[in-house]
């Protein structure tokens, strides 16, 4: 590869240095990153400031491949490098034509197995745990097992789908890569309206003879994950008596093991949330088409994050997955019915395509004219200030990226001491005291008017959690490996709490409990995620519908 010739960029260091001078305002400045000289042809970033990146940095430097760990550059391989893709929760999978180099980013080593090593080893366990099955028969080899990663292209715990081909039917599902599966073309869940009430059908392709109702599944298309579920969009059939109509929904399917099916084991919960314009309900109507346009989906408390690009504005819509009852269009009987329906939509221009960036938390980022802004969940905030030429960007989060201008010399990045502020922040003055609402959300200031940061305040006697950011917590929170969950209010939450269907169940100290737990004298079973089991079988006791066990 022959090197670009360098860009004279003190001229464009000054020029915004002067443009991008923003008074700081309190806890709301933004951060000015400082321009750097180099050439960056693409990168990864990862945590702790690390990175990954193709290019070079000085007219002395070889163009290669190199890993920075937030101080110096470390020349890995002189490659041509042709694709960089994250595989995993910490390697860059790195391609030189049809060479493989899969880098650890948290060591800066190659590693010595390559990703299909990796997936080799899952069909391995896969087959073994199958071929124990009467549902999949005897899986005789691992070419008959085929596989695919449910996060392409974004650093996540590896689950991958899978189809089973050989002695019985082709089945398909999910497994990780420690082995664990689940057959998920068994359970659909799906709610149908049926004359003045909602009929639920529980298993794909199997006859409804109450109701004369059949739900055929056409194809799925896996589109998120989080810690505890997966998260695909399912088109089908609906047949009955008389007509047959075509139908899509978003299934939340536990990646918890549940009871057995011949055998194989299903998901221990799947819950399915229609995606349509038929029922009275305008945010229903709007989901439908920010689903189908959107190009990247992501889940952050239990919400569906839809984000689409278009090079020159980014939209995102946050998608609830709720319970609802509403009527059909035209309608006046209302019907409990699971739908997908959108809440907030924000748009933010943009300098291409390649100017977006989302997270490894699943936070959208942006860069446009010298801002660097991050979506909050309601609002596009600007985060750092930096040279207005870049146009590229890479975050793996707020405390680790890298911006670069696309087919020039220039780039910066927030990694270790790699930030200068834009002014010292104004001091906040002493008459602020309690719940101060910002621009990023609520803060708490105590007696002596400083800002906590990182702490639990107790106020009125009601608990609340304030980040290390200084910013109020809601929703799930994780405070030194125990979970917590916080209201929209902020106020901590104990006893039962459903979220999205689920039910989990808070001690007093508001910690999420897990195992068998004593309720006024009865027991429930809560898995590792918190969940709660039910209809299933947990060391010999059995549980009923209600979570309850039953004597």
């Amino acid at each position: 590869m022959i090197k670009r010739m360098n860009k004279v960029t003190s001229i464009l260091i000054a020029a915004a240095a002067v443009i991008s001078l923003i008074p700081a305002t309190g806890v709301n400045a933004a951060t000015r990153l400082e321009t750097k000289e180099g050439s960056i042809d693409s990168a990864i970033a990862f945590n702790s400031g690390d990175y990954i990146y193709d290019g070079y940095k000085t007219a002395d430097d070889a163009t290669g491949l190199y890993y920075n760990d937030g101080s110096k550059d470390n020349l890995l391989k002189d490659i041509n490098v042709s694709s960089m893709t994250k595989f995993g929760d910490k390697y860059a999978k790195v391609m030189d034509g049809s060479d493989e180099y899969l880098v650890d980013l948290s060591t800066g080593k190659i590693s010595d197995e390559t990703t299909q090593d990796k997936m080799d080893n899952v069909k391995t366990k896969l087959k073994s745990a199958l071929s124990k099955t009467d549902r999949y028969g005897k899986v005789s080899s691992t070419s008959d097992i085929t596989l695919d990663q449910i996060t392409q292209g974004q650093f996540s715990t590896d689950w991958y789908s899978y189809v089973t081909t050989g002695a019985a039917a082709t089945h398909s599902g999910y497994v990780s890569e420690a082995g664990k599966y689940i057959d998920t073309d068994y359970t659909a869940n799906i709610y149908v309206p049926s004359g003045t009430k909602s009929v639920k059908i529980e298993d794909f392709g199997k006859l409804n003879t109450d109701n004369n109702i059949k739900v055929d599944m056409v194809k799925a298309k896996t589109i998120a994950q989080d810690n505890d579920y997966i998260y695909r969009t399912v088109d089908v059939t609906i047949t009955n008596a008389t007509t047959s109509s075509a139908a899509t929904y978003i299934q939340k399917i536990s990646k918890a093991q549940g009871v057995d099916q011949d055998g194989a084991y299903i998901p221990n919960t799947v819950t399915s949330y229609q995606v349509t314009s038929g029922f009275d309900s305008g945010d229903a109507d709007d989901a439908v088409t920010s689903i189908s346009e959107a190009q990247d989906f992501r889940v952050l408390n239990g919400v569906l994050y839809a984000t689409k690009n278009d090079g020159s504005k980014v939209t995102v819509t946050t998608i609830k997955l709720k319970k609802d009852k509403v009527a059909l269009d035209g309608g006046t009987d209302k019907f409990d019915v699971y739908l997908a329906e959108q809440d907030v939509q924000k748009d933010q221009d943009v300098m291409g395509e390649n100017a977006v960036s989302i997270d490894s938390d699943g936070n959208t980022w942006a860069i446009n004219k010298g801002e660097i802004l991050k979506f909050n969940g309601t609002e596009f905030t600007t985060v750092y200030n930096c040279d207005r030429s870049l146009d590229t960007l890479e975050v793996y989060n707020a405390d680790s990226l890298l911006a670069w201008e696309n087919g020039q010399d220039v780039y910066a990045t927030v990694s270790k001491a790699a930030t200068t502020p834009v002014e010292t922040p104004v001091e906040t003055p002493v008459t602020n005291k309690g719940w101060v609402n910002t621009a990023t959300g609520w803060t708490f200031f105590n007696a002596a008017g400083s800002q906590v940061k990182g702490q639990w305040v107790n106020d009125g006697g009601v608990w609340y959690m304030v980040k290390a950011d200084g910013i109020m917590a809601t929703g799930w929170y994780n405070d030194n490996g125990t979970w917590y969950n916080l209201a929209g209010s902020g106020a901590m939450k104990t006893g039962w709490v459903n979220d999205n269907g689920t039910w989990y169940y808070l001690a007093g100290s508001g910690a999420m409990k897990t195992g068998w737990v004593n309720d006024n004298g009865t027991w429930y079973y809560l898995a590792g995620s918190g969940a709660m089991l039910a209809n299933t079988v947990v060391d010999g006791y059995k549980l009923g519908a209600s979570g309850a066990w039953t004597k």
